[in-house]
């Protein structure tokens, strides 16, 4: 294999696929990033069996063929040449010269035929989306995931097609995030749930900043996604997600409408005095007026007022500060409305089309 690539490409292809690598897998082979060269196409590809990603750039290749570096130090390598050419030559030995300027290294590889590679994807469904729309949908709610392995199924985040309506979903059992949406030229024959793994997520919300289309392909065990020269694809969460919308109250006695930005960057503010995150800022409504306020032991107390919309009896609620910061961060509406019933029972939070947060209140 003999090849030459811009320098710049080849570490932006490397940033698409590199955190896929899992550095102490047990098999030797599974921490290189493996490199095919064909019809001028330099395709960088990684696994770690459970997520695979691949991505191809535009190569000069003068001979056709196929190695496997080790990834993070290849990545390092790369990352410090300088901006031009990298030419990668691979010889009998697998040992691959990597080449920059006056810059030369010698890497030793392993045999290509040892990478794993993905066979016999046979998906049941297939849809198209905007790019950069399922980006951000992704980005409002896989804060919301569940960090607790016990709770495997609430590990990912779920995706669920019925009659048109795309939703998707993420809750660790103590809030819960959901943007829905109807999408046209659905059939019924797409209808179904998949429970897409936190990492897949994670790495595919990178690919998905680029405009154009994602073509999503499903199976009952794995899904792929392909985002113009990048394809990633993963096993699905085993198991049934939980029937998330009997957290959802049917109706709501009260609702403020909250300018986000100023909302958001007073809670940051009287946040500061607040050090144990199972700690409550209080929230003090009352005719157009929103007070924030926070105190600890150890640090002392803050308050600011936000003026709103609310024409409702003065109510004061407790709420993790923590838990409205990262939807606020991932919203593009200018106004949020914030819907509830009391002091004790579920909050919801709109804002952005198909957007809904519910939370509980806190015990002050």
């Amino acid at each position: 294999m003999k090849l030459t690539v811009p320098a710049v490409s080849l570490m932006d292809g490397l940033r698409k696929v590199l955190n896929v690598v899992n550095p102490r897998s047990t098999i030797p082979v599974l921490s290189n990033v493996l490199l095919s060269a064909k019809d001028n196409l330099l395709t960088l590809s990684t696994t770690d069996l459970e997520v695979s990603i691949s991505t191809s750039i535009e190569a000069n290749v003068e001979t056709e063929g196929e190695t496997t570096l080790p990834a993070r130090k290849f990545g390092q390598i790369v990352g410090t040449l300088t901006k031009g050419d990298v030419t990668l030559e691979t010889d009998k030995s697998l040992t691959t010269t990597i080449s920059c300027g006056r810059a030369v290294f010698r890497v030793m590889g392993i045999e290509a035929s040892e990478f794993p590679r993905e066979t016999g994807f046979q998906e049941d469904r297939r849809l198209e989306l905007a790019a950069v729309d399922f980006g951000k949908t992704l980005k409002k709610i896989a804060y919301a995931v569940s960090m607790d392995r016990t709770r495997y199924v609430l590990n990912g985040i779920l995706l669920s097609i019925n009659e048109g309506n795309f939703t998707s979903v993420a809750t660790d059992g103590r809030r819960l995030a959901v943007v829905e949406k109807v999408i046209d030229g659905i059939d019924q024959s797409m209808d179904g749930d998949v429970i897409l793994p936190i990492k897949v997520v994670t790495e595919l919300q990178k690919l998905l900043e680029e405009e154009g289309r994602v073509e999503i392909r499903l199976s009952e065990s794995r899904a792929s996604f392909t985002v113009s020269n990048s394809e990633i694809s993963s096993k699905l969460v085993e198991g049934k997600y939980p029937n998330y919308r009997q957290v959802i109250p049917g109706s709501f006695k009260n609702s403020v409408i909250i300018p986000r930005e100023a909302f958001s960057e007073v809670l940051n503010r009287v946040s500061v005095v607040v050090t144990d995150s199972g700690a409550s800022i209080k929230f003090d409504l009352s005719k157009d007026s929103l007070k924030l306020s926070a105190s600890s032991s150890d640090v002392g107390e803050a308050s600011e007022p936000v003026e709103v919309s609310y024409q409702g009896d003065p109510l004061t609620i407790a709420l993790n500060p923590g838990f409205l910061r990262e939807p606020l961060r991932n919203l593009e509406c200018d106004e949020l409305t914030m819907r509830f019933n009391d002091e004790f029972k579920p909050i919801a939070l709109l804002g952005d089309e198909g957007f809904l947060y519910v939370i509980m209140p806190m015990r002050n």
